[in-house]
């Protein structure tokens, strides 16, 4: 792809859509597994033949201004690379060549820079315009009167954007294809994925234990990203109870309101306490406690739920009775008969769309439901992560990068677990910027410095707004930038900036982070030295 078609996809790439957020998580895990100590050997320019067959025929030398060649020469110097550990790589996109490099290209944690593998495999595998379907049949007779004569099937393929809006409008459409009675039962089909419902890779007691929002359970059938939202309001007397109610009732939710009413302007607080039943762990309770003060407006707090298939199953069935179906049987989970009758197909968004909602906003439940069904259609059914990491696997096998420097765990990058070196992430940037028929997508689903998702705040500085297109990665003690950068030239970059063991707060790895972005894209300026902002 020339260079100069790439300026003009980047001048004209549209926003994004809005999605779930990032989360710093707070959480002490253990050392990142290494393949060569980091912290040193910085290198400018130096061979691109590390990166494998991909690049291997780019020339090893780049045209690099004094000024650039200053700058990166300067940028090991700033605090943060003595107290982390940090690697860095950075290539010139036209060329393929390298043009820095820093910390002997060390395996870290990528944190959700791992979903630009996801994001890439998920391209190539299932193409761009790849809709999640969820299909509605029947077996048996369904008469002229509305009547059936049989069961009603709800077949999941694991939409990562189903939301109680939608599925009200497809059990209106059920409706209107004529189904106004179900003699016998209502089936949910969730067996296109068959793995844990939780993220592989992540284990930390307290997510298992509250229900951190950004650590959602996964299924075939999901809804609202299986997240519990919760409504709280101050009560109509101060010293009674407040109000709180699920958004969206389930038979798989239980809240005890244990929340009061205080004085105006006193101190607005809410602790959530998770709980699963005993015999089974799909019951979810969640315990509220705290003050509402008389003159707050009302809130909402997110929890996820432990059974994603039993809430789809429940409200889908209350849907149907308030649309006026009548079901005679009962709802269950069962398989579909190969020959039952089509009544309704019900599809996703576009894949490249779910894609910018997912690294945009970085959302780790869509990153997972994305890479179970690569793993479906690729290898077969049922989808599992396990599948769909061997589809990583097997495209960076094709990219000439050896095996030990990565190693994934799941698709979103939540795990302690998962490893890669910058020059593989660089690989993976490198396919996808000189492909033409899925560069354009990949590229629009990346957060636009100064203009949305996890960069929407940052590069807005005159000259820096829409420079550059990355994903950003974030746990407790790590904070890493992986994208792309158009400087002032009209060069272009593809760079990795991995930093972890960070002792204290992200500020500094932040400012490091803008210091390559700014050295890169040509812009005056020091933001190591202004030191603003915080983490993702």
């Amino acid at each position: 792809m020339r260079a100069s078609s790439l300026l003009l996809l980047l001048a004209l790439l549209p926003p994004a859509l809005a999605g779930a957020g990032e989360a710093a998580v707070p959480e002490n895990g253990d050392k990142p597994e290494m393949s060569t100590p980091g912290g040193s050997g910085a290198t400018a320019p130096a061979s691109s033949a590390a990166l494998g067959p991909s690049l291997t025929a780019a020339p090893s030398n780049a045209a690099i201004t004094p000024e650039l060649q200053a700058a990166l020469a300067n940028l090991p110097n700033l605090p943060i690379f003595a107290k982390s550990r940090s690697a860095l790589d950075v290539i010139d996109a036209e060329t393929g060549a390298r043009v820095y490099s820093y910390g002997d290209d060390a395996r870290l944690l990528p944190a959700s820079t791992m979903k630009l593998v996801t994001s890439s495999v998920a391209l190539r595998e299932l193409g761009p315009s790849y809709r999640f379907p969820t299909w509605v049949k029947h077996d048996g007779d369904l008469g002229a009167d509305g009547v059936l004569q049989g069961n009603l099937y709800v077949i999941g393929q694991g939409d990562p954007t189903m939301v109680v809006e939608r599925m009200w409008r497809m059990v209106a459409d059920i409706k209107a294809r004529g189904v106004s009675e179900i003699q016998g039962d209502l089936v949910f089909d969730d067996s296109y994925t068959q793995d844990s419902v939780w993220v592989p890779g992540w284990n930390k007691p307290e997510d298992l234990e509250d229900g951190s929002s950004y650590y959602s359970a996964l299924g075939a059938l999901s809804l609202n990203y299986n997240i519990a939202t919760i409504n709280i309001r101050p009560g109509p007397e101060v010293g009674g109870a407040a109000l709180a109610a699920f958004d969206t009732p389930s038979d798989v939710l239980v809240l005890d309101n244990q929340l009061t009413t205080g004085r105006d302007r006193s101190k607005y607080w809410v602790k959530v306490e998770r709980t699963l039943d005993e015999k089974d762990g799909k019951v979810a309770t969640y315990k509220l406690t705290g003050n509402v003060p008389a003159d707050h407006e009302p809130d909402q707090v997110y929890r996820t739920l432990a059974d994603p298939t039993g809430n789809y199953l429940s409200v889908f069935r209350d849907m149907v009775k308030a649309n006026g179906i009548k079901l005679k049987g009962k709802a269950r989970v069962g398989a579909a008969p190969v020959d039952s009758t089509l009544v309704l197909k019900v599809e996703s968004d576009r894949l490249v769309e779910i894609l910018m909602d997912m690294n945009k906003q970085s959302n780790n439940f869509m990153a997972e439901q994305v890479l179970r069904a690569v793993g479906a259609e690729k290898l077969g059914l049922p989808g599992s992560t396990e599948k769909g990491v061997k589809v990583m696997n097997d495209y960076m096998t094709s990219l000439g990068v050896p095996s030990e420097r990565y190693k994934f765990v799941n698709g979103s990058g939540l795990s302690r677990e998962a490893t890669m070196s910058p020059s593989a992430m660089d690989a993976v940037l490198m396919d996808m910027w000189n492909d033409v028929d899925r560069g354009p997508e990949f590229l629009a689903t990346l957060a636009v410095g100064g203009r949305d998702g996890t960069l929407w705040h940052r590069f807005r500085e005159d000259g820096m707004e829409g420079r550059v297109r990355a994903k950003t990665g974030s746990l407790n003690g790590v904070f890493c930038l992986s994208g792309y950068v158009r400087a002032v030239d009209g060069r272009n970059y593809a760079f990795s900036f991995f930093v972890n063991d960070i002792d204290g707060n992200t500020v500094r790895a932040r400012a490091a982070h803008d210091e390559l972005v700014r050295a890169l894209a040509g812009v005056n300026g020091n933001l190591a030295e202004a030191g603003d902002g915080g983490g993702d």
